[in-house]
């Protein structure tokens, strides 16, 4: 059997190839244990060395990878511009309607965006109907700015809706259906306090308030839509008590909540929890089908229930594994709480994957979409890391992001007998010459290089891009102008030097100065800083402020 080292960079010449130059480590990794399992006996090594040889691969220029994949002689099948989605039971053209249903508690984040995206390809698949429907029945949370987040993060990323409705606007119904279930003896007013009804699930056992007579839960109920104390009194579905799914246990269905709503103000004080906000909603809207995470598996019998007791026909529910980027906070009371703690600088900081983090780093909607399909809607459960991401987002700016010099942790060298140059030029974008130039002043008694380079290269040969070669030192020396492959290249700045901030991905700031030209961009260019990476022009006044996005 080929060795390990040959079987990567097998697959992972395949992935570069198909994709730009650009390995995708997660994808080789995935063939590789997919067609050699027997290498999962000793994991954590083999996942290493396997990173290893694809880093050596995305190493290689494109040239050198060509010619290393012609000698393989592989066949590779050509990429769908759109991966297709398996087709759904039950569905005909013109009759799904599918739904989102976010909270409107936090800022969207990428899980959502998938859940949305998912929803709103079937229902343009089969020429039906995708409802943004707003599940907005906890007024303690629900904010005004959390509704536009969610929109305007579908928005960004394309993501179309038919209809747009809120729970908020259904409240007369619920308490319709609600009225309608204790009349059925089928719910129940308790007034058993959190604690104990929470221990009495667990334990099985029956609430004394599941025998009240049908006139006594409806004063009660008219007590709770009028001056009864939040957390006096609840209903409760009559299920039962013994029942091996424990969110079958005589779930709570309506709570009291006397806060200020803020789409309805003081107009309702009692509001639905949320397997009956939701399934209640899928019944009112004809909901066909529903693809939502597998967090919520175990809620589908209810759900189903309650539907059944209202008449309404349940939707056909596909439930797809949740997602977590590595090390990334998704918890809304976890980020809630950073924020107020001041440990990030808000929703958006550049350590979250909410929507508007991603945006305002420079990620853009089309890559982000790529990647939520790839990521597939199997139940398997998956922690994905940053630079899975970043190499579909890479992909897409690589070719429309113009270069830039930067320098960070300026030295000033002077530079003797060199020939007499007072602009450098340098391509735009060097695969796109159309584009033009930028145009860099030159004053070779003030050019300036990074402190790291200064380190590692002095007394060495280098060379600086767009001019020629020297020996660098405090007091440089021209060397020559001949190009030399293997020589270090690196950025330097001179006069009219701009002074910029980077917001990192780690939500420290880096400074640096930048050649004059960068002073022609506009508010949210997406450029390449020379040999550092991805960012995004965040603010022009009073400095210049760039978010990193990727290397």
């Amino acid at each position: 059997m080929e060795n390990l080292k040959e079987i990567t960079i097998k697959y992972a010449l395949i992935n570069a190839i198909e994709f730009g130059g650009k390995a995708n480590f997660q994808a080789v990794l995935g063939k590789v244990l997919a067609n050699h399992p027997e290498l999962k006996k000793n994991l954590k090594l083999t996942i290493q060395e396997i990173k290893n040889f694809v880093d050596e691969v995305n190493s290689w220029p494109l040239e050198k990878q060509m010619e290393e994949y012609e000698k393989l002689g592989i066949k590779v099948e050509k990429r769908t511009e759109e991966k297709e989605l398996p087709d759904l039971p039950n569905a005909k053209k013109g009759k799904v309607i599918t739904a989102f249903p976010p909270e409107p508690s936090k800022y969207p984040h990428i899980g959502h965006a998938k859940s949305a995206l998912i929803n709103y390809m079937y229902a343009k698949k089969y020429s039906g109907k995708f409802i943004l429907r707003f599940e907005d029945t906890n007024p303690e949370l629900a904010k005004k700015e959390y509704y536009e987040a969610i929109v305007d993060g579908l928005k960004w990323l394309k993501i179309e809706w038919d209809e747009i409705d809120y729970i908020s606007d259904h409240i007369e119904e619920y308490y319709k259906f609600t009225e309608k279930l204790i009349k059925d003896k089928e719910a129940y007013v308790c007034s058993c306090s959190q604690e104990k009804i929470k221990r009495m699930r667990a334990e099985m056992k029956e609430c004394e308030h599941r025998e009240n007579s049908v006139k006594k839960n409806l004063e009660l109920w008219g007590k709770m839509l009028k001056d009864a104390k939040e957390g006096e009194l609840t209903v409760r579905l009559k299920i039962d008590m013994k029942h091996k799914n424990g969110t079958m246990r005589d779930p709570s269905i309506m709570r009291i909540v006397d806060k200020n709503h803020p789409r309805t103000g003081k107009k309702y004080r009692v509001w639905p929890i949320y397997d009956f906000g939701t399934s209640v909603m899928d019944g009112i809207e004809g909901v066909t089908h529903r693809i939502r995470s597998k967090e919520f598996e175990m809620r589908t019998e209810l759900q189903q229930h309650i539907q059944k007791l209202l008449g309404f026909k349940p939707p056909f529910i596909t439930e797809i594994a949740r997602f977590n980027l590595e090390g990334v906070p998704s918890s809304g009371r976890m980020i809630r709480q950073m924020i107020a703690n001041k440990e990030l600088l808000g929703w958006d900081d550049p350590r979250l994957t909410t929507l508007m983090a991603l945006k305002r780093r420079g990620f853009k909607p089309e890559p982000i979409k790529e990647f939520l399909i790839s990521t597939g809607i199997s139940k398997t459960e998956s922690t994905i890391t940053w630079d899975v991401l970043e190499s579909f987002n890479r992909r897409f700016l690589d070719g429309i992001a113009n270069r830039y010099f930067v320098v960070f942790d300026p030295v000033e060298i002077g530079i003797i007998n060199a020939p007499k140059i007072e602009i450098a030029e340098e391509p735009l974008h060097p695969e796109h010459p159309e584009r033009g130039k930028r145009k860099i002043p030159v004053n070779f008694q003030k050019i300036f290089i990074s402190k790291e380079d200064f380190e590692k290269f002095k007394n060495k040969k280098i060379r600086l891009i767009g001019l020629f070669n020297i020996i660098l030192d405090k007091k440089a020396k021209f060397d020559s102008k001949d190009l030399v492959m293997d020589m270090p290249k690196i950025q330097w700045v001179s006069e009219n030097n701009v002074k910029v901030k980077i917001i990192m991905n780690d939500g420290k700031i880096k400074e640096g100065l930048a050649e004059p030209d960068i002073n022609k961009l506009q508010i949210d260019d997406e450029i390449q800083m020379v040999r550092f990476g991805f960012v995004r022009l965040d603010a022009t006044k009073p400095e210049m402020v760039f978010y990193f996005t990727h290397k």
